[in-house]
């Protein structure tokens, strides 16, 4: 880079004396060909020409070379960059892909789970519901069964009430000694 930069200084230089030169006046309007002076004009522009060609292909060249080789390196390296950026994206797709299927077999069984807990919950809540109900018919039985000797006690109470009571109004002194005396008969007879 310095190479260059020291090129063009020299070349601005030169430019700068000759056309101070000319500025100057320093060079006359020729009216006619001449050989020593129009051809060593021509032959001084020719070297000065071909110099400044020699520097440009000696020091330019490689310059412009190796940035023309910078320019294809980048070019590759964006290249091989696009394309891992593509198999990249590719495998980023599929990986989403296969989230996308887990995720769907997760809901899935999600919602198995989900359903085979419901069932248990109605099966747990019929089971619950059939005790109840066993219990209860249990404790209506139960009650049922207590009701039953109960009235079947105040019958036998009351129906022993009103023997008493008839008996009462209708035996009479002798006929409860008649009784008593066939009790104790029974009882002699037992022992």
């Amino acid at each position: 880079m310095t190479r260059l930069f020291s090129v063009i200084t020299v070349t601005v230089v030169a430019l700068g004396f000759a056309s101070f030169a000319h500025a100057s006046g320093g060079l006359a309007m020729a009216t006619e060909w001449s050989w020593a002076r129009d051809g060593g004009r021509i032959f001084n522009a020719v070297v000065v020409l071909g110099f400044f060609a020699w520097v440009a292909v000696k020091y330019g060249g490689p310059i412009l070379r190796k940035r023309a080789e910078d320019i294809a390196d980048r070019f590759e390296n964006l290249k091989t960059a696009q394309e891992t950026a593509a198999k990249n994206l590719m495998e980023y797709e599929k990986k989403i892909a296969v989230f996308e299927e887990e995720a769907k077999k997760i809901r899935a069984e999600a919602k198995e789970d989900a359903e085979a807990i419901k069932q248990k919950i109605i099966a747990q809540a019929k089971e619950a519901a059939e005790l109840i109900m066993k219990k209860a018919e249990e404790r209506i039985a139960l009650e049922a069964e207590r009701a039953r000797e109960t009235l079947q006690k105040e019958t036998t109470l009351t129906a022993v009430a009103l023997a008493e009571e008839i008996l009462k109004k209708n035996m009479g002194k002798s006929d409860q000694a008649k009784l008593v005396e066939e009790y104790l008969k029974g009882m002699e007879k037992a022992n």
